[in-house]
Parts: structure tokens; sequence; C-alpha cells
């Protein structure tokens, strides 16, 4: 039967306002965690269920934190260090010897933190001083920086996880081994955080800025759908550190880069299918006629009120005469050109298409109505004679 290990230590700490020597002298603390190891091995060679040994240990781990804050409330000599220091090492036997059931994502307590910065200080601050006169651009510059200055922040009112501690733990020995100031430091780095799956929201942000200025640099369509699966197949394949994550909170690096690059990619065949579009309709041979763009934007106002065209949208009228037709001092006519003047039609361009449109009444009327024809030409003989 599962039990809390935890609680004669907890007895004498956690109900009692004010600590006192003889009440901490009670407790042999060597013993104490002699015997929570022990019990620690039962329960990890007994016939319980996973998710009762994960609630097991996840409980001390909890308490183990509670017990270790309670202490740093009081002075650090004597018996109070010993039993500290002693919770800090059942911490790390926990943590070494049981990982599969130890809690990532709880928090540290202070001390621990504490602990950790000691250890890592020298490497971290190694790490700073290379970053900031290194060649890395500023974008990563910054969000390294910024990172390892969060995390070495030593606030009470800012906890931390073992799990954002533990990534700290493992990523800055890597980074060391990088000589920043290289051509090629920049590289070595983001493949080193790729793989170790640094999932933080500025190094997303920067991967994506890096990706979309070489994709600016290319000027075809086919040329950036080519670029964006490259960037897809090689972050797909790109292998990670198992176990091994920024934040569990959001998906990791590889999910996140590989469905950005895949909408990207929707997009850039979308541009790619316009491109072609497009090349096969400028293949097309413009047909030249006899009048200015004036006289073309009145005729296809006319048209329009009239109702001719099965399509109230202009934009795509304007394009279509765009595309086929070009007048004798306008090779190439825009669209938004002929909107110009679609809209701003004087008299004289009316005056010019209605003598226009006249002649070819009668023209109508000579080729397919000879009897109106003879009709009106001897009602004007009879006015003459009259």
């Amino acid at each position: 039967m599962l039990k809390n290990e935890l609680q004669y230590i907890e007895e004498l700490l956690l109900t009692t306002e004010t600590f006192s020597t003889d009440i901490i002298s009670e407790i042999d603390i060597d013993w104490q965690c002699k015997l929570i190891r022990e019990a620690w091995e039962k329960a990890i060679f007994s016939d319980l269920a996973e998710h009762s040994l994960m609630r097991y240990f996840h409980f001390h781990l909890d308490g183990l934190s509670k017990l270790s804050d309670r202490l740093l409330l009081s002075n650090h000599s004597g018996y109070f260090k010993d039993i500290g220091e002693a919770l800090l090492t059942l911490i790390d036997h926990l943590r070494n010897s049981y990982t599969p059931y130890f809690n990532l994502d709880a928090c540290v307590p202070v001390v621990f933190h504490q602990k950790i910065m000691l250890q890592l200080g020298t490497g971290i601050s190694l790490v700073n001083d290379s970053l900031k006169v290194s060649k890395l651009g500023f974008t990563l510059k910054t969000c390294l920086l910024d990172w390892l200055s969060e995390l070495t922040e030593m606030n009470n009112s800012v906890r931390y996880t073992y799990r954002s501690l533990c990534y700290l733990e493992q990523i800055i020995h890597p980074i060391l081994n990088i000589d920043l100031q290289s051509d090629k430091a920049e590289e070595l780095l983001v493949t080193i955080l790729s793989q170790s799956d640094f999932n933080h929201l500025s190094f997303f942000i920067y991967r994506q800025n890096s990706i979309r200025e070489t994709l600016s640099s290319y000027t075809s369509a086919q040329e950036r759908l080519d670029y964006l699966q490259v960037q897809k197949a090689h972050t797909l394949s790109c292998p990670e550190v198992k176990n091994l994550r920024y934040d569990s909170s959001w998906p990791s690096l590889k999910t996140m880069l590989s469905t950005w690059l895949q909408e990207e990619i929707c997009l850039a065949e979308q541009a790619f299918r316009n491109e072609i579009v497009i090349k096969s309709e400028s293949n097309v041979p413009k047909l030249p006629i006899q009048m200015s763009v004036a006289h073309m934007a009145c005729i296809i106002r006319l048209l329009f009120e009239e109702s001719v065209f099965a399509t109230n949208n202009l934009k795509l009228i304007f394009k279509c005469f765009a595309g086929h037709y070009q007048t004798k001092r306008q090779s190439v006519i825009s669209p938004g050109s002929l909107s110009k003047e679609f809209y701003s039609i004087d008299q004289h361009t009316a005056a010019r298409v209605r003598d226009l449109l006249q002649k070819m009444v009668l023209r109508l009327n000579r080729n397919f109505f000879p009897v109106w024809v003879v009709i009106n030409a001897t009602i004007l003989c009879c006015l003459n004679m009259c």
C-alpha cells in the first residue's frame, strides 16, 4: 500500500509556526532519507499500475518542493542547511533514478534553481559574453540573450519548471562548443537548437523570417515553390534529441515549422498556377483597333449599362479588354487606365462614339434593311423638291 514517505518530516516542519533547534534535532535526516529511498525502490518493483506509480512519485516531488521552500524561510545554518541539502539530494535521486515518473512540468523550489544556476553559472556567463560579440544576426542573438537572462533571474515570485532548467542543462554545453565568431556559427547554432526542439516563440519567428528573407530573393513562383518544398523536406528530416523539448505546452518546433511551410507551399502553388495562366494569356496576340482607350472605355460603358455582358464584375471586363486589344498609341493597355477612362467620359469622346454608332446603324440599314433605305431616300427627295 502506497503512503506518504515524507510524513514524519512534514509533521515537524510544516505544522510548526516557528522552527526550534530542539524540533529540528529530532530529525535524523540521513536515516529518514535512507528510509524514503528504500520505500521508493520497493514501490518501483511492486506490481502497482503505471498511473499509480506516476501519481506516487509526483506526490513526493511536490512534497519535497514544499519542504524545501519552507526551509528557505528560515535561516540556513546548522541542521536547517543539512536538511535542505538532503531534500535536494532526494530530488536529484528522484530525477536520476526514476526519470519516467519524474514530473518535469512541476515548479522547482527556489534552492533547486539556485543550485542549477551555481552549477551552470560559468558556462552561462561564457555563452552570454560570446553571444554579445558574435557575428550572429540581431534577432537570433536577442532571442538567446533574453532566454538566458529570463532563466538566470533569481526572483522568488517567478518559478520555473524542472523541464526548463533541465533543458538549459542539456543545451548549454553544445552551445559552448560552437565558435560564435566563425562565419558558420549561426548555421551550427540553428542546427543544434532545431535538433534540441527549441520551440521558443522567438526562435520560431526567427526561423520563419529567415525563410521569408531567402524566399524574397527568388523571382519566379516555380523557384519559390521549389525552395519551400526543400525547406519542408529538410525540416521533417531533421533528427531530434529524444525526450528533449523547451516547452511541452507547445507543439514541437518541427511540427510548427512544417505546418507553416505547408501553408506557404499552398499559397506558392496557387501563385504558380496564376503565373501559368498569365503567361498563357500573354502569348495570345492582341488585336489592334482604330480607336483610343477613351473611345474603347465609352463603348464598354454602353455595353455594360445595356447589360450586354453576362457579368457585373468590371475588373474582369477591364482585364479582358486590356489583355486582348491594343490601340494605335498604346500596345499595352492596363485595366487601371480603362477604369479611369470608364468613369471620366467627356462630351467630345461621347460625340465621337455616337458618330461611329450612327455610321454602324446606317450600314446595318443598307445591308439588311434596303426597303427602309429607299423609303428614306424618297422622303428626302420630296422634301428637297418642296
